[in-house]
């Protein structure tokens, strides 16, 4: 991913642009369409007090909209439209306009840059890499490209192309934090933990602000149980950005590892309540309950792990453990994936259910009331067994038709034998 500090991503001035590289196009003052503040006073100052989110993006834009209606060919105005579309977070709309830039302009290297980045935002990995190949053939040596480049072969999974392309990063730029921070990433996927601390120190010693290189140590400090170290990285990452659920769920992860489950339980809500939707804080969460002994909570939060992220592994091994010591079998899931096996249609475990396995007992039960059912005994667990209690219905049916009790041949008085031979018998009698 792209540094956040002004130094190690290429951005400069306040509107947050790609650097242009030394191409034309000046940034950050009034002519890019950025309302300058610092000479108005009295009643031609701008007044933001108020204004929504769209009225912000829509002033944003006006002037760079100003610019291509009178000329639709200035590749400066639609870059700057598309930087104000990343700051936004209107990634698509970002990319539409930088492509516009780039029919110009095709070999822009600021305007490659900023594809590329956008691409990654959209997790559009294999065009941004291809962005960035077509970059790096125009410049070779650009530092913040390779950079980049390091991270989209990181998400492909191509680990060792990453860290050589982070060593062409910091080769052309030594200085370049970024460059270091993305080094100790792909260090820490191939699990040399060592060699990945010693990366992030050294992005640490030239930027010492930069958050993402002090979770990046404490899980690298973490995995190599120095759980008091990683406390202390993860406390300084949150210090600098308090607002990254990550470290807040890294920071819970060493708390279970020491066994402080209740400590761990503060780091983990405040992850949820910055990214509800985060599967790992959800399961992190789990984790906590379980050692606490709260089964069925962890059970329930498990649940909404899973329902978040379905092939999330170790949430379903823990939710697997934490039925298991409550007594629930997971047969329902083994029917379910037979049912699979047969039929065309996806059937959905109780598991991957959107409701909880409380609420959904709850509502059979309420359904079986309706129909005015009791509670579903089996044949196991009647009070009477269960040929005296049939015995005795089917008496009474035949009392209420008139009909005499019926003896099979297994209750008759006599023995079988016995009364075959006595019938004989008389038989032969009357043929005499």
């Amino acid at each position: 991913m792209a540094d956040n500090s002004k130094k190690d991503t290429g951005r400069t001035g306040k509107t947050g642009k790609p650097d242009r590289e030394g191409k034309t196009g000046k940034t950050g003052t009034s002519k890019t369409g950025k309302p300058d503040r610092t000479s108005r006073t009295g009643a031609d100052r701008v007044n933001n007090v108020g204004d929504t989110a769209y009225d912000r993006l829509n002033k944003a834009l006006a002037p760079y909209e100003k610019t291509l209606n009178k000329n639709p060919d200035d590749s400066v105005a639609w870059a700057g439209k598309a930087a104000v579309y990343l700051r936004h977070r209107m990634y698509k709309d970002s990319l539409k306009a930088i492509e516009k830039a780039l029919k110009i302009e095709p070999d822009n290297p600021g305007y490659l840059y900023e594809k590329g980045f956008v691409l990654l935002q959209l997790n559009r990995n294999e065009d941004a890499l291809q962005t960035f190949d077509r970059l790096l053939e125009i410049k070779p040596k650009s530092d913040k490209a390779w950079n980049l480049k390091t991270s989209v072969l990181c998400r492909l999974g191509q680990h060792e192309k990453a860290l050589a392309a982070s060593e062409k990063a910091l080769a052309a730029n030594p200085k370049l934090a970024g460059a270091w921070h993305a080094k100790g990433s792909v260090l820490a996927d191939l699990g040399r933990y060592e060699e990945a601390i010693q990366a992030y120190e050294a992005a640490l010693k030239i930027n010492p602000n930069l958050a993402r290189a002090w979770e990046g140590k404490a899980f690298a400090l973490y995995s190599l149980d120095r759980s008091v170290e990683a406390i202390i990285a993860y406390d300084a990452a949150l210090k600098i950005n308090p607002d990254n659920a990550k470290t807040w769920t890294g920071k819970a992860m060493v708390h279970i590892k020491l066994g402080k489950y209740k400590k761990a339980l503060e780091p983990c809500n405040k992850s949820i309540s910055i990214k509800p939707d985060s599967a790992d804080a959800w399961y992190c969460k789990g984790l906590a309950l379980s050692g606490l002994g709260k089964y069925e909570e962890s059970l329930e939060v498990l649940e909404r792990a899973l329902r978040i992220n379905p092939e999330y592994t170790d949430a379903r091994k823990a939710r697997n453990t934490v039925s298991s010591k409550l007594g629930i079998d997971l047969y329902e899931e083994e029917e379910g994936n037979k049912m699979e096996e047969e039929k065309p249609e996806v059937r959905r475990s109780v598991w991957t259910r959107r409701e909880s396995t409380s609420e959904i007992m709850k509502k059979r039960g309420q359904e079986r009331e309706q129909r005015g059912e009791g509670a579903r005994r089996n044949e196991w667990t009647r009070k009477e067994p269960e040929g005296e209690g049939t015995e005795k219905s089917w008496g009474q049916e035949r009392r209420q038709r008139g009909e005499g009790p019926k003896k099979s041949e297994w209750t008759r008085k006599e023995p079988e034998r016995e009364g075959n031979e006595k019938k004989a018998g008389k038989g032969r009698e009357k043929q005499k």
